[in-house]
């Protein structure tokens, strides 16, 4: 009894495991086999800054229900990334699969945004379910971390840091790399900042752009674009950021860009 009890459980963690989606409440009509479902990825879909990345959203029609159902995609949270289709009719003799194709421009910025996906039929009840997409740092970027000490003010929320990647940042000899830099600023930090890249140890590689001003309104990101010649030498190379605040202290720090071999 016990071995199949242990069976039992087994195969419902299995199932559960391999389930497609998330649905939505049953739009159309509550009453039975007369409705729909929408499904949506259970979990989080990831994209790069400057990369596609494609999702199934799909009809789950109830035996009865027949009707065709136009599907709308908005952005609900976030901001940056686009979709295609936005606006999509799947007709009642059309496959229940659409394919949702998410971009992320080079300079997204980093972080959660919610998905709404609304089914709307012919007759009856609309009904709507979210999805999280998460635009993540590429290779290059690695994890983000904090270890600026901090700028603008000491005071509690009056001040920023800056945030660079932790590990080593790689590029090869007459390639380009992207990596991102962010401002992580305090809840009462409302001042521009000009951030100011500068080699510190090392030669030949080069940035884009080497100063920039983060205005109070703007993304806390920036894309650093760092080019290494055909000729760049092998090796180690340390890269300073610098953030100036329009009143209050500055502050400074440091990462590793190694040059390699193609």
């Amino acid at each position: 009894m016990k071995k199949v009890i242990a069976i039992t459980i087994m195969l419902t963690l299995v199932l559960a495991a391999v389930s497609s989606g998330t649905d939505s409440p049953k739009g159309g009509s509550v009453g039975k086999d007369k409705g729909f479902k929408i499904d949506v990825p259970t979990f989080d879909t990831k994209v790069k800054p400057g990369e596609i990345q494609t999702v199934t959203i799909k009809l789950q029609r109830d035996d009865s229900f027949k009707q065709d159902v136009t599907l709308e995609i908005k952005l609900s949270k976030g901001e940056g990334i686009t979709f295609d289709p936005t606006k999509v009719l799947i007709k009642a003799s059309d496959k229940p699969d659409v394919q949702l194709t998410i971009t992320a421009p080079k300079d997204a910025a980093l972080g959660e945004n919610i998905v709404s996906v609304t089914g709307t039929p012919t007759t009856g009840e609309p009904t709507s379910v979210e999805f999280k997409v998460k635009v993540v740092a590429t290779e290059a970027d690695y994890t983000i971390k904090s270890d600026s000490p901090k700028g603008g003010s000491a005071l509690k929320g009056e001040g920023f840091k800056i945030a660079v990647p932790t590990f080593d940042t790689k590029v090869k000899q007459g390639e380009i790399q992207n990596v991102t830099i962010s401002l992580e600023r305090g809840d009462s930090f409302k001042q521009d900042v000009t951030l100011e890249i500068k080699l510190s140890k090392g030669e030949g590689i080069t940035f884009d752009p080497a100063k920039v001003l983060v205005k109070a309104s703007d993304k806390p990101d920036v894309q650093l674009t760092i080019t290494a010649p055909k000729d760049a030498a092998l090796g180690e190379n340390i890269v300073s950021v610098t953030g100036t605040p329009t009143t209050g202290e500055p502050t400074s720090v440091e990462f590793n860009v190694k040059v390699v071999s193609p």
